[in-house]
């Protein structure tokens, strides 16, 4: 959040010059839940962004977008005027608070922010539903910039706060202006008393400010009326009426032929009920008897060679390259890249190897090789009428070329790769994903791999297991049922 706070509160950069002016505006617009979205503008004009050599090129928003932000590219209009707009929502009124302590810090600009959300329901009368909004909080549009240290303006700016103020030639009340805009549902009121009272239009309250002013409370309430839920409750009354007229009918009409029925016949009766009931029972209870509908093999292992791509192609291919280039390094970058957290193409400029990375790139995934076997038992299976699917660690770009370098398109029935959803094997989404994607129970499925940690996590899933070992010296102990080949158990 430190990069964050030095572009909204480090604008003091734009004021080594006169005639430099920036706005920011604080949008907080409210939704019927009392979710929302807190969105933040700031406009630099043409003579701020000139005294930046390489603005807007070294805003970097990485702790913002880690923190849940969404950051729009700066725009630099035809005038000059430089517009960054990043924006992040909230689920509920209570998190609204912590969204806005995030723009600049605990206390900092905003103080004591409440948003509260109260549904308001007689049960008794026609009156309609109300829902009450109401935001309170103070603003401080002049907060000492000292507080922030070092720390937040120095490193990015490369100079201090009393360096830039002196630097200055515009107060910083004329330099910096600051908008904090409220939309709530409704129509918006606030007290006629209040001090800094907004400009109120429709549904949205409007606060204007220049750096040093007086802190002002805000204080904008809002309320929506609505019949329906007056109307449902109504219906769900003589829904509930209708019930119990049918529940006291069908208790009388038992009660009547109870009273007509013999005595003697009531204990058999009953002794039936009773064996209906206890043969339903067990029919539930019975085991669930397994079929194999959906055979899900590992991509590496048990389609293309090797087990561990990282360790066995990867990594040697990346340090003959860069001998000096530390291994963790690799694996860190290496296990983002598979989450889909870098793009390929990021993932060589990290490691230095932009230049040469689509050369490197094809020769990785050139030296994987195909299982030998594997075309002939997928179509004994397509034969068989047994649908295949394959998963695996791979980033998705990675993975559809090595799907198409296999010559798998039309042969297996699904292909996902962690990159796909966000999640590397062992943990169980690729399964699940698969499930989905098949439309079959994990109960009936049978997982192959060369990998224990996979296969354990398939087995807690419900799956049916056996540990790929095609040559003598895979084999090692496993506690899964091994597979000497592709000829075994699918014959």
């Amino acid at each position: 959040m430190t990069r964050f706070r030095a572009l909204l509160l480090g604008v003091l950069l734009v004021l080594v010059a006169s005639a430099c002016r920036v706005e920011a505006t604080v949008d907080v617009a409210v939704d019927d839940d009392g979710s929302g979205v807190v969105t933040v503008t700031v406009v630099a004009d043409a003579a701020a962004v000139e005294l930046v050599p390489d603005f807007p090129d070294d805003i970097r928003f990485d702790g913002l977008e880690d923190a849940g932000w969404t950051v729009e590219d700066p725009v630099i209009d035809g005038a000059g005027s430089m517009t960054v707009v990043v924006s992040k929502s909230f689920a509920e009124a209570d998190a609204l608070p912590g969204v806005l302590t995030e723009l600049a810090g605990e206390g900092v600009v905003f103080a004591d922010v409440q948003l509260r959300r109260e549904d308001d329901f007689a049960m008794v009368g026609l009156s309609p539903a109300t829902t009450e909004y109401r935001l309170t909080g103070t603003v401080d549009p002049g907060p000492d910039l000292q507080l922030l240290g070092a720390a937040v303006l120095s490193p990015p700016l490369g100079r201090s706060v009393d360096e830039i103020v002196a630097a200055s030639g515009t107060p910083l009340e004329d330099a910096l202006g600051l908008l904090v805009a409220v939309s709530m549902p409704g129509d918006v009121t606030v007290p006629d008393s209040a001090a800094g009272a907004p400009d109120v239009d429709g549904d949205t309250a409007t606060w204007v400010f220049s750096y040093g002013d007086e802190p002002v409370d805000l204080d904008a309430s809002a309320s929506v009326e609505d019949i329906l839920p007056r109307v449902w409750a109504i219906v769900a009354l003589l829904a509930a009426l209708a019930l119990a007229l049918v529940l006291l009918s069908r208790l009388g009409a038992r009660l009547l032929a109870r009273w007509r029925t013999p005595k003697n016949r009531r204990p058999r009766e009953v002794r039936r009920r009773q064996q209906r009931a206890a043969s339903r029972e067990a029919e539930a209870n019975r085991p669930r008897s397994r079929l194999l509908r959906l055979l899900v093999v590992d991509v590496h292992g048990v389609v293309v060679r090797p087990t561990d791509p990282l360790e066995g192609l990867l990594l040697p291919l990346v340090t003959g390259e860069q001998p000096d280039l530390d291994p963790e390094t690799v694996r860190d970058r290496h296990r983002k890249l598979v989450l889909g957290r870098l793009s390929p193409e990021e993932f060589w400029s990290e490691l230095g190897l932009g230049p040469v990375a689509e050369e490197i790139e094809t020769r990785y995934l050139s030296s994987f090789r195909l299982v030998p076997g594997l075309h002939p038992f997928l179509d004994r299976m397509k034969t068989s009428r047994l649908p295949v699917a394959a998963i695996g660690n791979q980033p998705a770009v990675w993975g559809e070329r090595l799907r198409r370098m296999a010559a798998l398109d039309g042969v297996v029935a699904s292909w996902l790769v962690s990159g796909d959803v966000g999640a590397a094997l062992p943990e169980p989404s690729l399964f699940e994903a698969t499930r989905r994607t098949n439309a079959v129970d994990l109960d009936d499925g049978f997982y192959l791999s060369r990998v224990e940690s996979q296969l354990d996590t398939a087995q807690e899933l419900g799956m049916a297991t056996a540990y790929y070992a095609p040559d003598p010296e895979d084999v090692v102990p496993s506690e899964h049922t091994g597979v000497r080949g592709f000829e075994e158990h699918w014959r």
